[in-house]
């Protein structure tokens, strides 16, 4: 039998941002919003299903600084 720990990730990828929502799911510090200085990313639903999303329009704004992907605990955010 396979081990259960297979990837259970579900992936929304942008442009060039990838993130796991599953991981968000479990978020409870929201460090995405407050690490970008360039305000790409919106948390939505915090009380519920917390899912870190990308602004329509602001993705092409990064510079790809990574600060997000070090900020984020849970390692949901990915650049390419």
């Amino acid at each position: 039998m396979m081990n259960d720990a297979q990837d259970h990730s579900k992936i929304v990828s942008y442009k060039f941002h990838h993130i796991d929502i599953n991981k968000c799911k479990i978020c409870k510090e929201f460090s995405c919003e407050e690490a970008c200085f360039r305000g790409i990313y919106e948390v939505v639903n915090k009380n519920s299903e917390p899912q870190c999303i990308v602004i329509e329009d602001r993705e092409d704004n990064c510079i790809k600084c990574h600060i997000c992907t070090t900020a984020c605990k849970l390692r949901a955010i990915t650049i390419d």
